[in-house]
């Protein structure tokens, strides 16, 4: 799991940096770094491309959208809390 998950972010800054550095454009820029997710997330099959596509659109919603150092804190607990829990299970 926490493989997957560090691939993931990995993979999302590689796709987000070589977009930057090949597209001039922001659009264009938007565009390669999506084809650039999905390739990285084609990897790991079906679930992979998923989960890069959720990755990307959630990505780009939460640099839109101010959050504070308390929200961000809330969700990596929520998150570590349902992976203990799951493990457990």
């Amino acid at each position: 799991m926490i493989i997957v998950i560090t691939y993931g972010v990995l993979a999302s800054f590689f796709s987000d940096w070589l977009s930057r550095k090949l597209a001039k454009r922001a659009y264009t820029s938007e565009v390669t770094s999506f084809i650039l997710h999905c390739g990285c997330g084609a990897i790991l099959q079906v679930f992979g491309l998923g989960s890069a596509i959720l990755f990307f659109i959630i990505d780009r919603f939460l640099g839109r959208v101010k959050i504070g150092w308390l929200t961000v804190i809330i969700a990596l607990s929520t998150v570590a809390l349902v992976y203990i829990i799951l493990i457990n299970w």
